[in-house]
């Protein structure tokens, strides 16, 4: 429910506790009658009146994954600057878009040209994804409740959705991690280019203190196996000049840790998602 609503509390007003998750929302968001299934429209219009439409098209951009200002300009056809960075200030003033920005693992300090723009406002991607494209099904009730497994991308897009809910509860991830005294010289999700010197690479979420650089891999799966060992060491592996810094391994997840994962002792952190609701 909170990859779907986000955590806003007037849409977990509407969750009936006698229901699954699956049937509030299909409840909430597939009946014609829905409060999500309304929501959007409402929101959109009475925030941004006749630019409704065209910022529409701008977060629509946005749905699958984070992008540069170029690669959205790109999607939309439409040159970078002028109404276009307008727009995206709007959409961020809203609540609707946020801006990330790499920084140096050395100096922790910001690289203003890997900015990139993400949907944070999880009801907003989830409708643009899954509700918008049934809406006309839904109005003339045809539409038939489908698993939200079945759903197209849903194992990539609940992923994106659930590092969202990570990424805007950062003041708990570095209070169970034991951080809370120590300075946070920078924090955030790391994107590196691909050049003919280095390999790309993404992390979820970085954070430097002033002695350490703690890699954290952000997982919403079924069964998290083996593997996500070798991911995070490969992401490490591509860090440039880090040498001087003590690594420190986690992993934020949802749902079930295989056993060799724990045993094989390689992150210094695990942290289920559940621990950050629990005061």
């Amino acid at each position: 429910m909170l990859a779907v609503t986000g955590g806003v509390p007037r849409y977990l007003e509407e969750i009936d506790p006698a229901q699954t998750a699956e049937q509030n929302i299909e409840r909430l968001c597939f009946r014609s009658g829905g409060p999500l299934f309304n929501e959007f429209g409402q929101i959109f219009h009475d925030i941004f009146s006749r630019r409704a439409e065209t910022y529409r098209e701008i977060v629509a951009t946005l749905v699958d994954g984070p992008r540069s200002i170029t690669e959205i300009s790109k999607g939309l056809r439409r040159r970078r600057g002028g109404t276009l960075s307008e727009a995206m200030e709007d959409l961020e003033s809203a609540g609707f878009l946020s801006r990330d920005v790499a920084f140096n693992p050395i100096t922790a300090k910001n690289r203003p040209r890997t900015l990139r723009y993400r949907i944070c406002d999880n009801y907003l991607r989830f409708y643009l994804k899954y509700i918008e494209p049934v809406t006309e099904q839904v109005r003339k009730g045809l539409y038939r409740r489908t698993p939200l497994e079945a759903f197209q991308a849903w194992d990539s897009i609940v992923g994106l959705q659930f590092e969202n809910l990570v990424l805007g509860n950062l003041a708990l991830i570095v209070e169970r991690i034991g951080l809370s005294n120590v300075p946070v010289l920078n924090a955030g999700p790391y994107f590196q280019a691909r050049t003919a010197r280095r390999p790309g690479c993404q992390i979820d979420l970085l954070l430097r203190t002033k002695h350490s650089l703690y890699v954290f891999e952000v997982k919403f799966r079924a069964r998290i196996d083996n593997s996500v060992i070798a991911e995070v060491r490969k992401k490490i592996d591509c860090l440039d000049g880090v040498a001087g810094l003590s690594i420190r391994r986690g992993l934020i997840y949802q749902e079930e840790v295989a056993p060799e994962v724990t045993q094989a002792d390689y992150f210094d952190h695990l942290v289920p998602f559940e621990r950050l609701l629990v005061p």
